[in-house]
Order: C-alpha cells, then structure tokens, then sequence
C-alpha cells in the first residue's frame, strides 16, 4: 500500500530467520527437515506478509520462503469431518480422510500403548467438537494442574473460533520413556467455522503418564512450527463473519465488529480474483496487541509493522494485524492487497524469484480497483524515477539491502502502474493469464508475454515503462 505524505519503508519477516531492517533484500530459503517414518514430505510455501504503516502508511512487502515441512499420511486415527462436504461426501478438495484408526475395532480397547495414546487423543478431539469442556480436559492427568489451565484457556479459544474440524494424528509411534512416562509428536489439522476448509495444520509435542492400560496427558506443547498459534497461548474473542473469521484479545474485542465489517469489504472484492480455485472458506484474521505482537507464531515484529500473514499450508494462509497501528480504514486498503496475496498465489508451491514486480503489483492492482479512487502513489514514483535509480525495467526483483525508503515505495509505484497498463492495454483476463504464466507457473517472462499477449516482453516492457514515465 503506497499513499503519498510520509516516510515509507520496508521489512522482510521470515520465520526462523532474524528480523531484517528497513529496506532489506527478501530472500529464499530453503529449510529442508530430514525425512521421518510414516510422513509424506511436500514443498510448501511459508511467506510473510508486513505491513507498515508510517505516517500514515507505506509499502506492502510479500516474501517468500521455500521450505519442506512434514504432512503426515491421512488414515492414522482423524477426528472430524474435513474430508467430507456438508452432505457427508468426500471433500475433492482435500482428498478425504478416515475418521479412526484404520486398524481399529469399534469398541475394542486399544492394546498397545501407541493405540492408548491415539484413542485418548480422539476422546479429546470428539470432546472438543462437540463443545465438551470437561470431556476435553478428561485426558489430562490430575497432578498436572497447569496443564489442565492451559488446555480449559485453549479450548475456550477454538470455541471462540468456532473450531470445525479437529484432526490429531501420532506421527510415527508413541516412545515409551523412563519413569512410566511415554512422548509423541503430534499432527493437528484443524479448520475453523465450516468443516470442508483446506486444513491449517500444525506439530505438537506431547508427553504422557503410563499407568498400567490408562494414559494421561502431563505435557501439550504449542506447535513446533510457526508456534505458538494464537489460541495456543491467548484468550481470544471472535467475530465471524460470512467471508472472515477475525479474533483478537478481550482488550481489543471491542474493535472486532468495525473490523470484521471492513475485512467482509476486502473479502467480497479479493474473492473474485481467486482464479486459480475456490476463495479460502474463511479468511482467518488475528488482532494482535503489544504482548502478542511480539510472541504469535513466534516471530518478533517491530511495533511499527503494521501485520503480517503466514501461509500454514500451500493454500492455508493466517493474518496478524498490529492493533497499535491499524485502525478499521486502514484495516479496508491493507486487507484488500493481503487478501489478494492470498487468492492469487494459493496452491502455488514454488518461490517467486524475479516476480516480485508482480506479486506485489497484483496486490496494488487489486487495492487500488477496490478502493475506486486514482492510484494514490504518483509522487513516490515520481521521486523514484527522477532520482535516477530507475533504469526503465519494469521487472523488478525485491529492493536490494540499503535501499532507501524512497527507492522501495517508487518501485512498488513502477509495479502497479505496469500492471494498471497491461489491463488497460489487453483487458484485465489477460492481464491475469500472464500473472499466472510468469509468477504462478514460473515460465520465462518472454514466453509469458507471447503466451498472453501475442508479444516479446522488449516489446511489453518497453510499452509500460514509456507508460510510467507518461504518467509522472
């Protein structure tokens, strides 16, 4: 989001890697984890989205990060009802899952202590959906006392969220260890408000009392990835919409309707450039305030980064908003470019090496047609390109390290206003069919551009930049 009439800046966020100053070069990662018996292994997209709002705002910046991340095979012992629609048909969107243990006798006891801690586990996933506090908090073993507190705050959370589908899954086997005392590793995949989502999913360690043919729960960690989750660690309060789920804090409830109204706005206007497959079931927004700020998902923001979002799958993505720096206006401009990140760029599972340019004009592109008013950055593209920093390329990679503020909000400017071009040129279809070619498909510009335009990219190129120097 560029606006003209303050300073401006940009923050690359990445988990597991340090915070990056303003105007650092976003990079991509690769975090590969070492296969484990009994996962599937898929390459996923783990992205950041940080917004920053400066007096009064500034750029919107999109990272990408490879990264491999474990997902266990369906089938071992799922509670819910992700895998199926509303008429109880497998869900083609997610492949259907087993809702027990596909060794299983229906009402058997299980033998093993894998099959004890599996079935207590779906005790407390069925307790859960069905609203059963107590029933949730049966598996917890009397002497752990603060475990038992964390779980009653952690049920009330997902209640809060009007928790669908709960889904845990032992990855491997339950390790017996020393002193009657038994670890397992965890898979939860979990959808909020409607029960046919693409599930967000997470991994947990937890530890168990062995005592004879009963297991108890002493130990629930919060996710070992992208952890902890909000409703992992915080008491939340939520709104749901049609199109969003928003939660924050009980300080900031008050916030939530105002909010969610403007996040319904966004929603309904970034939904219909989900192309590429269906729109989330809900879009899954969280108001953070300065405590959570700094611990949700365990990244440490700046208390300046106006929010970030962070894909959980390939096509499963959640929003953090600073409540110290987004009010219900801005929550309109900086959703309807997140949320277009969102729509366009799901189920894509590669990085977005030399597309920056267009993930990040796509986004502008969208804001802008939403908010019904001429683009508002004119002077930052102004400035950038008279400062002679600008070459005339219009494909523009992520602002190199030491970039100046100025720099970063002009080549967001160059960004919007080549794709504002290309859809007035050729119509916003084909405007779209190249976004996909060049940043989904990741075919070289020049085919891109022959594809959807019946042209070379020096010819396209050309065009927008005589286009951006005849708009300053």
């Amino acid at each position: 989001m560029i606006e003209d009439g303050g300073p401006r800046a940009d923050v690359a966020t990445r988990p597991s890697i340090p915070h990056q100053r303003a105007g650092s070069r976003h990079r991509y990662v690769a975090q590969p984890q070492a296969p484990r018996r009994g996962t599937v292994f898929r390459t996923a997209l783990l992205a950041a989205l940080a917004v920053l709002l400066i007096a009064p705002a500034s750029a919107i910046a999109f990272v990408t990060v490879r990264h491999e991340r474990a997902t266990v095979m369906a089938g071992q012992g799922l509670a819910g009802a992700a895998g199926h629609d509303a008429a109880g048909r497998p869900n083609a969107r997610n492949g259907g899952v087993q809702s027990g243990p596909p060794d299983a006798t229906p009402g058997a006891r299980p033998a093993s202590l894998d099959g004890l801690v599996r079935q207590a586990l779906q005790d407390q996933a069925a307790a859960l959906l069905a609203g059963d506090r107590d029933g949730f908090l049966r598996q917890v073993d009397p002497g752990a006392a603060g475990l038992r507190d964390d779980l009653a705050r952690r049920f009330g959370s997902l209640q809060q969220l009007h928790v669908k589908v709960w889904q845990p899954t032992v990855e491997g086997k339950a390790k017996a260890d020393a002193g009657g005392t038994a670890s397992a590793t965890v898979m939860i995949k979990y959808c909020f408000v409607v029960p046919s989502c693409d599930p967000m999913s997470l991994e947990a360690p937890t530890r168990w009392k062995v005592a004879g043919a009963a297991v108890t729960l002493l130990e629930f960690g919060t996710s070992k990835d992208l952890g902890p989750r909000p409703w992992e660690v915080s008491d939340l309060r939520t709104a749901v919409g049609d199109r969003v789920v928003m939660s924050t804090t009980a300080k900031y409830a008050s916030r939530l309707p105002s909010m969610l109204a403007a996040a319904e706005k966004a929603a309904a206007l970034t939904d219909t450039f989900a192309r590429w497959g269906a729109p989330p079931a809900r879009y899954v927004v969280y108001l953070a305030g300065p405590d959570e700020w700094s611990s949700w998902y365990g990244i440490r923001q700046e208390a300046w980064v106006a929010g970030f979002a962070l894909p959980l799958t390939a096509s499963a993505t959640e929003i953090v908003l600073n409540a110290a720096r987004v009010d219900t206006k801005q929550t309109l401009d900086v959703l309807r470019h997140e949320f277009t990140h969102v729509v366009t760029l799901a189920g894509v599972e590669k990085a977005y090496d030399h597309t920056w340019w267009l993930v990040e004009g796509i986004a502008e592109y969208v804001r802008v047609k939403g908010g019904g008013k001429p683009f508002d950055g004119l002077g930052d593209v102004r400035t950038y390109v008279r400062s002679g920093h600008w070459k005339g390329e219009i494909a523009l990679d992520d602002p190199d390290a030491g970039a100046t503020t100025a720099d970063v909000s002009g080549r967001y400017g160059v960004a919007y206003l080549s794709l504002q071009h290309l859809a007035d040129r050729f119509g916003e279809d084909r405007l779209l069919d190249f976004f996909d070619y060049a940043a989904r498909q990741g075919l070289p510009l020049d085919a891109a551009a022959q594809k959807a335009f019946s042209m070379g990219w020096t010819d396209v190129e050309s065009d927008c930049a005589r286009y951006v120097r005849g708009r300053i």
